[in-house]
């Protein structure tokens, strides 16, 4: 590790405890840590009890750390990326401990870890750029979840949780503006509707344009809309004994741009050897794209680039308690609907329209409860689970040094289904008061039909038709055994977990649904991606509950790791399969770290260390193998950096006007490989991230937030050669908001 390396992390590691040991070990702050409740192990329990890394977000750290869509979330999760995805700002590259999904935008993509609105799984991933709407809570959880959450746990789950009506009544609304055109407007208002019924209905509305500019004389103004409506509702009825029922029903629809793509390329650097994010150069600047109007194309083509996201998710949930046992139904619908007309260079040398539609229905069946005097805790259940999508892409290009005019390449559809069906069980039970093992299991079972169609618009280089049919089973046992004790309190030591775990993952097998110049790769399926991980971690809470520490180390074999490549083929043409790489070994530190030295003050770091992957196998036509061959280098699995972080505080001081709070934070990560052919690096690079707000009465507050403060133009995402488009760091915005909450 280099010098540069070694002072980012000692800095930060050597920064909270130092603060919090400034203060006498039995003084207790009037203030303290905040006790989180979760459920990540599906009830209720406090986040220093469980014995899962977990990072939770409550509705008050959301909104202080400028968390309002779910890519803000990396900053703050060790080990979480979500990066831009290149067809639009709804869809994003999700990846958590090495294990990765970078063509999200098909409706055949699997995702490396779970997303969940109100236990509601949401297998696409077209829309998982989430826009966080009267979010109560999101809780992140990291290693396998295969037991307890099932399909594409393989290295985690997220869990976006909204409010749900009680007998409390809220009423809040908030509305802002910013540079960049930004308006932002929420409202949230619930209650009891009668000693039976609750409700609830919350709205969002955000709007962001012009951060990019696009110079083609036909077009020639400022580009970038992300424009988003949301609107949530929800029924609770209680009007029976240990009966609860809540029925919800969102709908969201974005509107954009398209994914803006900014041309840039590696004068220094040959096209046969690695690059990094310092050797590019931008062909117009950072933020300016060069797009040519599409429509000369015919339809399905549109003049300007643009997309749209609408998602419906409707869920029915059901819990009813016989003495120690609580059984639940969990019934979810989800539509998804995607669009996008892009150009993947941001100078139109490819471009593409696609449409897709998607539904699923799932169902969950869970029975839980305590038994053996209180010792045994177990849930048991099913799972049942059925999607339905079609989707069809159209490719041209406008390459000039081989084709002076617009050409259509092809046109492909795809129509395909799964239905997944799944047991499951696990039980914790109490050896001693202090001592607790748990053991889970679940099968799976995964049928998927899979028929694509393809027509070539430019012979001889591309086949005329051709047509697939594929049908594949998958099965999967995944296993979790678990061990934890409770440190007796004593001394500086408030609470202490020490756990560790052994648990498999899985992520099911899927499709080439990425087919321009040939079909040859929807001709096979690839394989299912699985890793049994380890792990041993430590919760802590210290001197009075004003310093927390979780800590966790993890080791994961990973077998057949599912990589999206960029393969030239021989006629020099260009093909974008998905491939199983072989088997990896990654480990790594990970560590969140809270402190309350004095009143007002909260100081919090969180990252990664000693992150690092390496290939145990390399299947030998595989991206990853060719990589010293293609690019001079040796082969690493890509967006590991050794380490990240991030640093901040908060600070709160009542004055004559009200209570004022200001807080500021830095990210930071290592460098990083992009993609499975290891051709692109990106150089470390920070991020930082500042708020102040007041209080101006007991009801109204107003606030001023910058995001990217140090205007960072970093390119971290994107690829030279046939697409050769860029995604940069998003420029630095600010806000000013004002928000009313009812007594």
């Amino acid at each position: 590790m280099s010098k540069n390396r070694l002072l980012h992390l000692a800095i930060g590691l050597a920064a909270l405890p130092a603060a919090v040991n400034a203060q006498p070990a039995n003084e207790q702050t009037s203030g303290g840590l905040e006790e989180v409740v979760v459920t990540a192990e599906r009830r209720e329990a406090s986040l220093q009890s469980v014995p899962v890394p977990v990072t939770a977000l409550t509705a008050e750290s959301l909104e202080k750390k400028q968390v309002t869509e779910a890519r803000d979330l990396a900053r703050y999760t060790p080990s979480l990326k979500m990066l831009n995805n290149i067809t639009t700002p709804t869809n994003l590259s999700p990846s958590l401990r090495g294990s990765l999904q970078q063509d999200a935008s098909l409706i055949v993509a699997e995702s490396p870890f779970g997303l969940y609105v109100d236990d509601v799984y949401l297998a696409r991933l077209n829309g998982n750029n989430v826009a966080l709407a009267d979010i109560e809570r999101v809780e992140v959880l990291r290693g396998p979840q295969g037991t307890l959450y099932g399909r594409n746990s393989l290295s985690g789950a997220i869990k976006f949780i909204s409010r749900s009506p009680g007998d409390k009544e809220w009423f809040e609304t908030s509305f802002g503006a910013g540079n960049f055109d930004q308006k932002r407007a929420s409202v949230s208002v619930g209650g009891s509707l009668s000693d039976d019924w609750a409700g609830s209905f919350s709205a969002l509305y955000n709007n962001k344009n012009g951060q990019f500019y696009d110079r083609n004389p036909a077009i020639a103004q400022k580009t970038g809309l992300e424009r988003n409506y949301a609107a949530r509702g929800k029924l609770r009825y209680r009007g029976i004994e240990n009966l609860d029922v809540t029925a919800s029903l969102s709908y969201s629809d974005a509107k954009n741009d398209g994914g803006q793509l900014i041309p840039a390329t590696t004068p220094s650097v040959p096209s046969t050897k690695q690059y990094t994010s310092d050797d590019l150069v931008p062909q117009f600047g950072t933020y300016i794209l060069n797009t040519p109007p599409l429509s000369r194309l015919g339809a399905p083509y549109r003049d300007r680039t643009e997309g749209s996201t609408k998602q419906t998710i409707a869920s029915l949930n059901v819990s009813y308690k016989i003495g120690d046992m609580t059984l639940k139904s969990i019934t979810g619908y989800v539509k998804t609907k995607d669009f996008f007309n892009n150009d993947f260079s941001g100078n139109g040398n490819v471009v593409a329209v696609n449409t897709a539609d998607a539904d699923q229905m799932s169902e969950e069946l869970q029975l839980s409860g305590t038994a053996a005097d209180g010792r045994l805790d177990y849930l048991a259940g099913v799972y049942l689970f059925n999607e339905k999508g079609t989707q069809a892409f159209a490719w041209a290009t406008f390459f000039p040094p081989l084709l002076p005019v617009a050409v259509p390449i092809s046109t492909s559809a795809i129509r395909a289904k799964t239905d997944s069906t799944s047991a499951f069980v696990q039980m914790s039970y109490h050896i001693t008061d202090a001592l607790k093992a748990t053991a889970g299991v679940r099968y799976t079972e995964d049928r998927k039909t899979f028929d694509f169609t393809f027509v070539g618009k430019l012979p001889p280089i591309t086949p005329t038709t051709g047509a697939v049919n594929l049908k594949n089973t998958y099965t999967q046992t995944t296993p979790r055994f678990g061990l934890d004790y409770t440190v007796p309190a004593s001394g500086n030591v408030d609470r202490m977990l020490i756990y560790t775990s052994a648990a498999k993952g899985f992520k099911s097998g899927g499709y080439n649904g990425i087919n321009i110049f040939s079909f040859q790769d929807a001709q096979k399926a690839y394989f299912p991606e699985s890793n049994w991980t380890y792990e041993a971690g430590v919760k802590t809470d210290l001197f009075g509950n004003n310093l927390r520490i979780n800590a966790n180390y993890y080791y994961a074999k990973v077998s057949d790791l599912a990589l999206n490549a960029l393969v030239t083929l021989p006629n020099g043409t260009t093909a974008f399969p998905v491939q199983n790489a072989g088997k990896v070994t990654i480990q790594g530190l990970e560590y969140e770290i809270t402190a309350v030295p004095t009143d007002g003050l909260t100081l919090f770091l969180s990252g990664t260390a000693l992150t690092d992957g390496k290939y145990t196998y390399l299947r030998p036509a595989s991206a990853p193998a060719n990589a010293l061959r293609d690019f001079g280098v040796n082969a690493v699995p890509p967006q590991l950096p050794k380490f990240s972080y991030n640093a901040g505080f908060e600070y709160g001081h009542d004055t004559s006007i009200g209570r004022a709070t200001v807080g500021a934070d830095w990210f930071y990560t290592d460098d990083y490989i992009t993609s499975a052919t290891n051709d692109f690096k990106v150089k470390g690079f920070g991020q930082g991230n500042a708020f102040v707000g007041v209080e101006l009465s007991k009801n109204w507050s107003t606030r001023f937030s910058v995001k990217n403060f140090s205007n960072n133009d970093t390119i971290p995402t994107g690829s030279r050669g046939f697409l050769g488009g860029f995604i940069p760091v998003r420029p630095r915005e600010y806000l000013m908001s004002f928000s009313y909450k009812m007594d």
